[in-house]
């Protein structure tokens, strides 16, 4: 579910797991499962090395390498589960990105899947409740629709990045959330699956509930029965060519998957989250797996969720792990559980966030001041230890789009996030070598991020040292994009590594580096320019 308030104490648990082969499952799993089936994912006991990904350069070819040996991996050690499940008749999803099982089943198979040396742990799953419709988010007034740029969209000095003709070009974003509505003006004409005529949804868009979403009438097609997915959507890459600019990269394409139904309501689970976390790393068209193409994967997920649901850490950690060696950059907002002050320290418990894998980003507002509800470091709930966030961005009061075809004005760290994925994408269309270099791009925005002023002391905000309050700060969208070069450079070992200028951000004054290695210096200043009065389309 996306983020809310959750105990401490709920999380410390995930770091006992049982894994022994006499305790795979807990009392209570076996309490339920001995009056009737039970929703259960089989943990397995190893995972694919996936280490010479590492060296391969071309994305594509990282993806496939990826994939082939996750499934190779996944078919040779699931072996002894599918012939105990296929023995009693019981059906099943295999999850080759995590090496786990889905099924429903009672006791007995219970106790024999565990008695397998291979099984490492028999999870309870949770089932959804479809009993609530979601809210929807409340649109703005058409009289407060009155700029032509997004405030935190001018703050961290993308329109600067768009001065130099970088706007995105040639990069795919995915959002992993509650669905986009499609043909929301500021979002048609980025979608993968739309030519200008027609539209093409396969390898563009998945519903993990397939044909048991209760809100969405057809999970062939993108759909959006909240807002929230919408509206991270709109932050990432949203334009409608007639001056509602609230989009960081809005010549990007994007693609989505559904993997929740309502982030009030809070209805996702386990399985859900991985069909989405392993069809983005293979899309396929709905109901054809064996179809699934790793060449159509996107550059850049933006995860603006959070598994408080107990889910075992290991399993989406793998899962988070492979998504990254298939070179894809998971950005995955920090959570809301910040109470502001010191009580915010230890506040960031949940997955994905709290992985090394994943790029988390936590929130600020467009004075530069860490929000209250944005969920500081260091991490517990794994025992790590880990300093995170890993970066800021805008996260209160973002105006994005929101389904039919409204705007509305949101604050989370859900809107942080976007914010970042989209300067990837910047990133990327600046410098294409840059594709499927995970960790080059994360070290470009984080050396290049503006450090905020606070008070809090989380650990880590001595001068030089990342913050468990901001990270390594507040992103810097020029300054990423001018730095990226040189970087580029020292990775390659070509020894080009020209200090750029600083950005002027929101400042209005750009340094922009052209030419590659010959090293000009072009400067202009960035246009950031307030409309009048707009009708929604």
């Amino acid at each position: 579910m996306p983020w809310g308030a959750a105990l401490l104490a709920g999380a410390l648990v995930w770091a006992g797991a049982a894994s022994a082969d006499d305790n795979k499952m807990t009392p209570q799993l076996l309490e339920r499962a001995s009056t009737g089936a039970v929703s259960v994912v089989v943990e397995m006991r190893d995972q694919a090395d996936l280490s010479g990904a590492a060296a391969i350069r071309d994305k594509a070819a990282k993806g496939a390498f990826v994939v082939s040996r996750l499934k190779t991996h996944a078919q040779s050690t699931q072996a002894p589960v599918r012939s105990v499940l296929e023995a009693a008749g019981v059906s099943y999803q295999s999850y080759w990105l995590a090496n786990v099982v889905h099924l429903d089943a009672a006791a007995p198979v219970l106790r024999q899947l565990a008695a397998l040396p291979g099984v490492a742990a028999i999870h309870a799953v949770a089932k959804p409740d479809f009993s609530q419709a979601p809210a929807p988010m409340t649109p703005k007034d058409e009289d407060e629709l009155e700029m032509s740029i997004e405030p935190g969209i001018q703050l961290v000095g993308a329109p600067a990045v768009w001065d130099l003709g970088i706007r995105g070009q040639g990069v795919v974003v995915g959002d992993h959330d509650i669905g986009v509505e499609w043909e929301h003006p500021a979002l048609i004409r980025q979608y993968r699956g739309w030519d200008g005529l027609n539209a093409d949804h396969s390898y563009n868009w998945h519903n993990a509930f397939g044909a048991l979403d209760p809100f969405c009438s057809d999970p062939a097609v993108p759909c959006d029965s909240h807002g929230h997915g919408t509206h991270t959507t709109g932050t990432m890459v949203g334009d409608d060519g007639a001056g509602m600019r609230i989009g960081m990269a809005p010549e990007a394409q994007w693609m989505a998957c559904r993997s929740l139904l309502d982030p009030v309501v809070g209805v996702g689970t386990l399985p859900t989250y991985l069909d989405c976390m392993q069809w983005f790393v293979a899309p396929y068209p709905a109901g054809e797996p064996d179809m699934a193409d790793p060449s159509q994967a996107p550059d850049v997920i933006n995860n603006s969720w959070g598994c408080v649901e107990a889910c075992p850490p290991d399993i989406l950690k793998a899962a988070n792990e492979a998504t990254e060696a298939a070179g894809i950059v998971q950005v995955v907002s920090a959570g809301n559980d910040g109470q502001g002050e010191d009580l915010s320290c230890y506040t960031l418990l949940f997955p994905l966030a709290i992985y090394e894998s994943s790029f988390t980003v936590g929130a600020s507002d467009f004075e530069d001041q860490m929000a209250s509800f944005s969920s500081r470091g260091p991490v517990l709930s794994d025992l790590s230890m880990r300093t995170k966030p890993d970066v800021t961005a805008p996260g209160v009061g973002v105006l994005s789009s929101t389904i039919d075809g409204e705007y509305a004005a949101y604050s989370g760290t859900s809107m942080a996030g976007p914010h970042v994925a989209g300067l990837v994408a910047l990133l990327i269309s600046a410098e294409p070598s840059l594709r499927g270099q995970v960790a080059l791009i994360r070290q470009i925005i984080e050396s290049t991020a503006i450090p905020l002023q606070t008070e809090e002391n989380c650990g880590g905000t001595a001068e030089g040292e990342k913050s468990n309050v901001f990270g390594s700060g507040r992103i810097d969208a020029l300054a990423a994009v001018l730095a990226a070069p040189g970087m580029l450079d020292e990775a390659s070992g070509d020894g080009n590594s020209d200090e750029p200028p600083q950005s002027g951000g929101a400042r209005g004054d750009a340094g922009v580096r052209g030419g590659g290695a010959l090293g000009l210096w072009l400067f202009s200043l960035a246009g950031f320019v307030l409309l009048g009065r707009r009708r929604r389309a």
